[in-house]
């Protein structure tokens, strides 16, 4: 195996994850920079902070990768307001129909935050409950911009497949030249819809001109003959094609691009085609020039960046290497740590009254002064106010980069793009 293909291929943090690592901080110096000494109004409860992942079934392995990185920063993080964060596993089974009984039971013992799920139709399912209850979610790996489209309490950890489509678009006309461009995806994926909506606007916003797009094919879910559909693409001049399909079926369209010498195109694919099988076709098939979103963001390097990677050596093993799933799942689980008590500390400074007649009616105001009351006896912010904080959130620099919500459930991430070209890797290339 080639060198550079092999790093793609382990999905590792990038080397400036490990710079520095030999003077990084302290956890109690870290601690002092991200959280005030709080604990007024604490009682012997706990903060719970649920966990709903695939704890078996077919994503039992992703689910334990951001599992890994929870339980790494609760080890580092296991305290806030004064009091134990214990917590909740909710095993969806890697099946939607396990999926809202383990969400109801999660959501039944009040979690604080919920973190997952691996899996989007996992997540979805969950999202209707998290919004009713008011409970904040955050996302770790779900890219599916349906995820927190109309629903304000679920967040994402990573960059969704939208903006992922900007970013592939920038990479193709900015670094590779490429001014015309086509798109492919399953007649029955809305998500890839709207991601491809994303990437040929913005094409079309670099050029200048709505000429740049030289179609938008659709393919069946049950077809194995593409044929048709590369015809088309040689047809129409397109010089970058992105492929809004799975591994699998990207996979399987590209071989017969091989076959039928469509070659001298730039394939686009978002960040699920790091993928083992796919990197590996990649390898075997050097004709091919093809660009897809890094699993995450791999350009940060902070202080937490350094504690992770050290803590997660310690845990370990020297010569163990942290998935970037697993570094999302530690970032998650410090920002939600984080909002709660930001939130609370905000509480405390405020005056019910003023926020009271804010109240768009008498009945609003009577919620809002007894979820006042109740979080100062419980001494734990209520879900909207953590929601709020999770919303307030700037230059987070995490493990997996630098994360800004400001305003929004979805983080501004730099993406990176790796792109490999007769068989090699090329140099990443990241788009802020």
């Amino acid at each position: 195996m080639r060198k550079g293909l092999r790093k793609v291929l382990c999905l590792v943090l990038s080397a400036s994850l490990v710079a520095g690592l030999t003077g990084c901080t302290t956890y109690n110096n870290f601690k002092n920079a991200f959280f005030s000494e709080v604990g007024k109004g604490a009682t012997e409860r706990t903060v719970k902070i649920g966990i709903y992942e695939p704890m078996s079934g077919q994503y039992k392995e992703q689910g334990k990768e951001e599992i890994t990185g929870i339980e790494l920063a609760h080890k580092l993080y296991p305290s806030v307001l004064g009091k134990e964060i214990e917590l909740v596993y909710a095993d969806n089974k890697s099946n939607m129909y396990d999926a809202e009984v383990a969400i109801q039971e999660l959501i039944s013992v009040s979690p604080s935050v919920v973190l997952g799920s691996y899996g989007e139709t996992l997540t979805l399912v969950a999202s209707d409950i998290i919004k009713a209850t008011n409970t904040p979610a955050i996302t770790i790996s779900g890219a599916n911009p349906l995820i927190t489209a109309n629903n304000p309490y679920y967040f994402s950890a990573a960059y969704t497949e939208t903006k992922q489509g900007d970013a592939l678009a920038e990479f193709a006309f900015t670094s590779q030249k490429k001014d015309v461009v086509a798109a492919v995806r399953l007649s029955n994926d809305d998500a890839a819809m709207a991601t491809i909506k994303r990437f040929t606007n913005k094409i079309k916003k670099l050029t200048g001109s709505s000429k740049s797009i030289a179609g938008s094919f659709t393919v069946s879910a049950d077809s194995q003959d593409y044929t048709e559909t590369i015809e088309k693409i040689r047809s129409s001049g397109a010089k970058a094609v992105f492929l809004a399909l799975q591994p699998s079926a990207a996979q399987a369209f590209m071989e017969q691009c091989v076959k039928n010498n469509l070659t001298h195109v730039l394939f686009l694919g978002t960040n699920s085609w790091n993928d083992k099988d796919l990197l590996k076709f990649l390898e075997k098939n050097p004709k091919l020039n093809v660009a897809f979103c890094a699993e995450q963001t791999q350009d940060s390097t902070s202080e937490l960046s350094d504690m992770f990677l050290s803590a997660y050596r310690t845990e370990y093993g020297e010569d163990s290497q942290p998935t970037a799933k697993m570094a999302v799942a530690f970032d998650a689980y410090v920002m939600a740590v984080k909002a709660i008590e930001s939130s609370y500390n905000t509480l405390l400074e405020s005056n019910v009254e003023d926020l009271a007649a804010q109240a768009k009616s008498d009945g609003e105001a009577l919620s809002i002064r007894n979820a006042y009351q109740k979080s100062l006896e419980e001494g734990i912010p209520s879900g909207t106010n953590i929601k709020d904080a999770l919303n307030a959130i700037t230059d987070f620099k995490g493990a997996s980069g630098v994360i800004n919500y400001s305003g929004n459930n979805e983080p501004t991430k730099s993406i990176s793009i790796n792109h490999i070209q007769a068989g090699e890797e090329q140099p990443q290339y990241v788009v802020k």
